[in-house]
């Protein structure tokens, strides 16, 4: 008995370590698995967003759109920021479409003055409906508007807005929100872009969309290998500590 009590006591902190490593595989793999489902659904908006916007508008800028507000992006590109991208350019893009169709009614004069006021109802649109997007709440929004707006427009003026501008004097009206997606590119990556962001990660959204697809199939199926072989291992050390049956004693002789 005494000589029990010592080798459990040995064997105790073996075993403890034991069923720890096995409770991190098991909580890496759960933890894996909802990663992986998470990126799925994210990837799924982003996929669904400019496509809804391409079904209500049949623009196809608005799909470029969201690319271009993808690619823009500084840093790297998780599926939460392809998420926000894709919607926020295919909310922009559908708005795009909808505020520039007078074009096709105005002469050269006439559109030189609706474009210079567009650019700001256009600014003032894409900073509300991005931060909602990204912040889940209008909280800080008027903050952000009078630290920002007429800075990031006045800058506009200077690069991205001339874009549109001039786009709007040789393009047919049909082609101005992949025009204004070429201008939101521009925007976004040198007007309107944080000073605390990563160095420029130009993975194009299709390779990194891929990329993030691929990790979510790479997870799936490590997440059930290792599932399967944590679960085997319990087995097969449940069937190492039963107790084993004692071979039968030979008859004794008479």
């Amino acid at each position: 008995m005494a000589e029990e009590n010592l080798e459990q006591k040995i064997n105790a902190p073996n075993q403890k370590k034991k069923e720890e490593k096995k409770s991190s595989v098991l909580e890496s793999v759960v933890n894996e698995t909802f990663g992986a489902i998470k990126s799925g659904f994210n990837l799924s908006i982003a996929a669904a967003a400019p496509a809804a916007g391409y079904a209500l508008t049949g623009n196809l800028g608005v799909p470029v759109t969201s690319a271009t507000y993808i690619a823009a992006t500084k840093g790297k590109k998780d599926s939460k920021i392809i998420r926000n991208e894709s919607l926020s350019g295919a909310i922009f893009g559908t708005f795009a479409h909808y505020t520039l169709l007078p074009l096709k009614y105005l002469s050269n004069i006439g559109k030189i003055a609706y474009m210079i006021p567009w650019v700001f109802g256009a600014n003032a649109f894409y900073m509300g409906e991005d931060h909602l997007i990204k912040e889940k709440s209008p909280k800080g929004l008027y903050k952000k508007f009078k630290e920002n707006y007429f800075r990031i427009t006045k800058k506009a003026f200077k690069s991205s807005a001339l874009i549109n501008i001039a786009a709007s004097l040789v393009l047919p009206q049909q082609y101005m929100v992949a025009a204004a997606a070429v201008a939101g590119y521009v925007f976004r990556r040198f007007v309107a872009g944080g000073k605390g962001e990563e160095h420029t990660d130009k993975t194009p959204y299709a390779v990194a969309a891929l990329s993030v697809t691929g990790k979510l199939i790479r997870n799936t199926f490590k997440g059930f290998y290792e599932s399967v072989y944590a679960i085997g291992s319990s087995v097969r050390d449940l069937y190492k500590k039963a107790p084993k049956p004692e071979a039968p004693k030979p008859p004794a002789h008479a």
